[in-house]
């Protein structure tokens, strides 16, 4: 008789998980994949209001270099922003995985964003509310080469480590208007002396790309880093260094697009 409570409470519980509602995995997941493309349409209209109505009252938007914003009326504010930046529809985006918890209340979206000049990923949790899948967190992240940098700034870019690298700098600066300003150097004939003021101190081999890029305009920004190799001209050790930097450009008459101004700052090494 000593086994015969353990038992019963072993055979009450069988029967109690044998009671409890199954969920339809399936049935979920096209609820979720649903809910995914009302944002899609949404986004298409540009309904900032719409797409907020997707969200938890606690929900949270992560996207790359934008704060965290939470709650639909911040939501709401954040997408009117965007959408304002970006007033005609793009690209778009869309699941390649979704799992929903065997509980059914939560779920995970993972899939791919494209935009004019850029693409990423995205990652959605979804927690069931009240019967409907709303979103809890979103967060993205670019995955596009060189920030999405059109092919003339890329050119430009891998031109000016080409020059650098072998030291022309006449070439170095005709990639710079002619008031150009580099770091407090300005105009060309200063930029000259600036670069080989810097060569005198060490033989440094760079490169780098851009991070992001924006043209607006005329006017194109792009922010990037690079690492460089620096060999002192005493013959000590090569060091490694890593650098962070902004340039910014200007389109000139012939259609062509020079530097206008060019900072950078040290990142560790």
């Amino acid at each position: 008789m000593r086994f015969w409570i353990p038992i019963l409470v072993i055979a009450a519980g069988s029967i109690l998980m044998g009671c409890a509602p199954q969920v339809d995995v399936a049935a979920e997941e096209e609820g979720v994949r649903a809910t995914s493309a009302r944002w899609l349409e949404y986004s298409d209209q540009r309904d900032a209001s719409g797409v907020a109505s997707l969200f938890s009252e606690d929900g949270t938007v992560y996207w790359e270099d934008r704060p965290p914003t939470s709650g639909r009326e911040a939501i709401e504010a954040f997408m009117s922003r965007q959408f304002a930046e970006t007033p005609v529809a793009g690209g778009g985006f869309g699941p390649d995985r979704i799992d929903v918890a065997r509980s059914g209340d939560l779920a995970v979206e993972q899939g791919t964003f494209t935009g004019t000049d850029t693409e990423g990923r995205y990652i959605t949790v979804y927690r069931k509310v009240e019967n409907d899948w709303k979103v809890a967190a979103d967060m993205s992240m670019s995955t596009t080469p060189d920030g999405g940098a059109p092919a003339w700034a890329r050119e430009s870019l891998a031109r000016w480590y080409e020059t650098f690298n072998a030291r022309d700098v006449q070439s170095l600066a005709d990639l710079y208007t002619a008031d150009a300003k580099v770091g407090e150097a300005r105009g060309r004939a200063e930029i000259i002396q600036y670069f080989r003021d810097g060569w005198a101190e060490d033989a440094r081999t760079c490169s780098g790309s851009y991070d992001d890029f924006v043209v607006v305009g005329t006017i194109a920004a792009g922010r990037g880093r690079d690492v460089c190799v620096a060999t002192p001209t005493d013959g000590g050790a090569p060091t490694t260094f890593y650098s962070n930097w902004l340039a910014m450009y200007e389109q000139q008459e012939d259609g062509s697009w020079l530097c206008i101004r060019d900072y950078g700052e040290a990142a560790g090494s």
